[in-house]
C-alpha cells in the first residue's frame, strides 16, 4: 500500500511546477485534493485486494460481474474501445491492453478497438460527443494528454464535465528517447547540446504543440531557463507515429511514454521522467537522479460519453475495478512499466476535473489556453 500511495503522490508533483510561474496557491490546493482523494482511493483498493483474495479465480470473478451487470440491469452489447490517437501510443496501450482484459476476466464479449486519430484527439471526442453521447457500450482511452487538452481549450466547443470520466488503474511515466544510433549517449550530453543551441536539436512527440508530450519539452526547457520557442517542436498523431519519425531521421529526440517505448531495441532511452527508477526501465536513471526537478507521471484510464446512463457508467466503473484487482493486470502493469494506481468513478471525475483546472493554470504562463 506504501508504494502505491508514493506512486499517487507523484501525479501531484506535476501541478507543483507551477511555482516558479508563481501559482503558489494552485499547489497548495492541488495537493490537498489529491492527498484526499489518495486517503479515500487508498481505502478502497485495500478492500478490493481484500475482495479478491476471497475469490476462487476466474471463475468466481466472471459470475460476480454477470451479478453485477443484472443487479445494475445493464450488459454490454458490442463493447467499443476508442484510442484517439493511431496505433502504438499510450491511448492505443490502454485500450488494447484493458479491453483484453475486460474480455480475458469474462465481463464483456470481444471488445472493438477503434483507432481514431486528429487533431490530439479532437476528432474522437467531436464524433463522441456529436453522434453517439449517448452510448452505452462505448469507452474513450484517457490520459493527462486529455485533460491537458480539455484545458486549453482545443477541444472546440466541449467541456471536461460534457464526459463521464470512469477510472484510472496504472500510472506511466514520460521518457526522452533517442534512436539506438544517436549521437546522444546520455542525458547530460543532450542537456549540453541544447544548452549551447537551442534550435540544433528537433524534438518531437505524439501530441500537438502545448499537448502532453510537448508539455515534457515546456518544462524541462523552463527548469533549464530556455526559452521553449526556441526548441523546434514537430508534432505527430499519437506515439507510434512520433517513434516512426524518430526512427526514420525526421527528427532528433522525442518525447513519450515508458510504455510506447519499452522493450523496443531501436531506441536509446536517455531519461525516465520520474523520482524512483520504473521496472522494465531498471537501468535507465530518472530526471531527478540526474538532479532536475522535472517529472511527468501519466494516468491511464478510461472515460466514456456524457449521456451514457448511471446504470452502465456502474457496470464500466466496476469492470474496470475488477480489472486492476486482477493478478493478470498486475503482471500487464509490471511488463509495461506501469506503477499501481487506483482511481474510480467519483473519486476519478473529481481528480480528473481538478487536473484540468490545474493543467489551465499551467499552460497560461506559455499561451497556451484558446480563447
Amino acid at each position: 500500500m506504501k508504494q502505491w500511495i508514493r506512486a499517487l503522490a507523484l501525479l501531484v508533483a506535476l501541478a507543483m511546477v507551477a511555482t516558479a510561474c508563481g501559482a503558489d496557491d494552485v499547489v497548495e490546493d492541488a495537493v490537498d485534493d489529491v492527498a484526499e482523494v489518495a486517503e479515500e482511493a487508498a481505502d478502497e483498493a485495500e478492500e478490493a485486494m481484500e475482495d479478491d483474495g476471497e475469490d476462487d479465480g476466474e471463475e468466481a470473478m466472471e459470475e460476480d460481474a454477470e451479478d453485477d451487470a443484472s443487479a445494475a440491469g445493464y450488459a454490454p452489447g458490442s463493447p467499443e474501445c476508442v484510442a484517439p490517437a493511431d496505433a502504438g501510443g499510450g491511448w492505443d496501450f490502454t485500450c488494447r491492453s484493458i479491453g483484453q482484459l475486460f474480455e480475458d476476466l469474462g465481463l464483456t464479449s470481444n471488445v472493438v478497438v477503434t483507432n481514431q486519430p486528429g487533431g490530439g484527439g479532437g476528432v474522437a471526442f467531436a464524433d463522441v460527443a456529436g453522434n453517439r453521447a449517448d452510448n452505452s457500450d462505448l469507452v474513450i482511452a484517457a490520459s493527462p494528454a486529455t485533460a491537458i487538452r480539455f484545458a486549453q481549450n482545443q477541444y472546440t466547443g466541449l467541456e471536461a464535465d460534457q464526459f463521464r470520466w470512469i477510472g484510472a488503474i496504472g500510472a506511466d511515466f514520460g521518457v526522452v528517447a533517442v534512436p539506438a544510433d544517436s549521437e546522444f549517449e546520455t542525458f547530460e550530453q543532450l542537456i549540453e547540446a541544447v544548452q549551447a543551441d537551442p534550435t540544433s536539436v528537433v524534438f518531437g512527440g505524439g501530441s500537438p504543440v502545448g499537448g502532453q508530450d510537448h508539455f515534457k519539452v515546456l518544462l524541462l526547457s523552463q527548469e533549464l531557463g530556455i526559452d521553449p520557442a526556441a526548441i523546434p517542436w514537430v508534432a505527430y498523431d499519437g506515439g507510434g507515429e512520433a517513434q516512426s519519425a524518430l526512427l526514420g531521421g525526421e527528427i532528433a529526440v522525442a518525447t513519450l511514454d515508458v510504455s510506447e517505448t519499452i522493450g523496443n531495441e531501436d531506441l536509446r532511452i536517455l531519461t525516465v521522467m520520474a523520482e524512483d527508477r520504473v521496472p522494465g526501465m531498471d537501468d535507465v536513471p530518472t530526471t531527478v537522479e540526474l538532479g532536475y526537478e522535472t517529472i511527468f507521471p501519466i494516468w491511464r484510464g478510461l472515460l466514456a460519453p456524457g449521456g451514457m446512463s448511471d446504470e452502465a457508467y456502474d457496470f464500466w466503473v466496476d469492470a474496470l475495478g475488477q480489472v486492476e484487482a486482477s493478478p493478470e493486470w498486475a503482471a500487464a502493469r509490471e511488463e509495461n512499466g506501469l506503477s499501481p494506481l487506483r482511481l474510480l468513478g467519483d473519486d476519478f471525475q473529481g481528480f480528473a476535473l481538478d487536473a484540468v483546472g490545474d493543467f489551465r493554470t499551467l499552460s497560461e504562463p506559455f499561451g497556451l489556453v484558446a480563447e
